[in-house]
């Protein structure tokens, strides 16, 4: 369409070479002629020249637009609209119909565009707000990590004073052991009492007891009395704060205590029918015991 023009300018050429070759003018104005017509002709190639940029330019902004439409449609959240009503358009011209859809796309992307912008900076200052917060925790997580290091090494102190009061403990109680088995033993010993019971010929035969004093006819006295050396070997232990029954082998006759107690704080035992059972018990121990802790009982005395 565009290079009618020129087209018309090339046959219009010929027809004058044609005449000026018949003879139809001068040979004057021949020449004058054919300037004229291979200026016009270049000009007319200039014009073509410039048609094809332009239109070559045309394509390549159409091919543009419609790239850019493309790629438009693929925004999410692009919504369809009507064309715009661009002032200078025709509204019926399809062009003009698809460049204010385009037109619209643009603005509404530029829209969505400034949208998501101020969502960034809303985020950003979100971020900045967060960042202070992680900032604050952090410094609170290393100062519990401080403490927490602190509070180790306390406990690492405390583990050693527990691990010493232990050890002092274990000595002391092993010590308090010791203490009360001597004190245990002590009592035992201090509370042990030991006692025989047998007849004057058996208790001098073991050297329990022996006759002291001079007699001559009818005169002067022999009294029976505790040898001056006695093993504990030949008594029966007892503890002297026990209730323990002292048992006569000879029942039927009296008895003598020939150790220093005192015999009035012996009683002994009767049964139902008032008779004695040969079992003597000791009513006030400490009082008892006290003058010594061999007691020496001779039966049938």
């Amino acid at each position: 369409m565009l290079r009618a023009p020129i087209y018309l300018l090339l046959g219009l050429t010929l027809v004058a070479c044609e005449k000026i070759g018949s003879g139809g003018s001068t040979s004057a104005a021949a020449p004058d002629s054919i300037s004229v017509l291979s200026s016009q002709l270049a000009q007319a190639r200039a014009v073509s020249a410039q048609q094809d940029s332009l239109m070559q330019g045309f394509q390549q902004t159409t091919q543009l637009l419609a790239d850019m439409d493309k790629e438009l449609s693929k925004v999410k959240g692009l919504q369809s609209h009507l064309p715009l009503n661009v002032k200078g358009e025709d509204s019926s011209d399809p062009q003009a119909a698809y460049r204010a859809s385009l037109l619209g796309k643009v603005q509404e992307v530029t829209s969505l565009l400034n949208k998501s912008r101020a969502r960034v900076a809303s985020l950003n200052s979100q971020n900045h707000g967060m960042n202070a917060k992680l900032a604050s925790y952090d410094s609170t997580i290393t100062n519990l990590q401080s403490m927490l290091e602190q509070n180790k090494l306390d406990l690492a102190a405390l583990n050693m004073r527990v691990d010493s009061l232990t050890t002092a403990n274990t000595s002391l109680a092993s010590t308090n052991a010791a203490i009360v088995d001597t004190v245990t033993d002590l009592r035992k010993v201090a509370n042990t009492v030991y006692y025989v019971v047998g007849t004057k010929d058996d208790l001098k035969k073991r050297g329990i007891i022996v006759e002291e004093g001079s007699k001559f006819l009818f005169f002067g006295h022999k009294a029976l009395v505790p040898a001056r050396k006695l093993d504990p070997s030949w008594f029966t232990p007892i503890n002297k704060w026990d209730d323990t029954p002292i048992a006569l082998h000879i029942t039927d006759k009296p008895y003598k205590v020939i150790s220093r107690q005192d015999p009035s704080l012996i009683e002994e035992a009767q049964g139902s029918d008032g008779k004695p059972t040969g079992e003597l018990h000791v009513s006030q121990p400490a009082e008892f015991w006290g003058p010594s802790k061999y007691l020496i009982i001779v039966e049938g005395a």
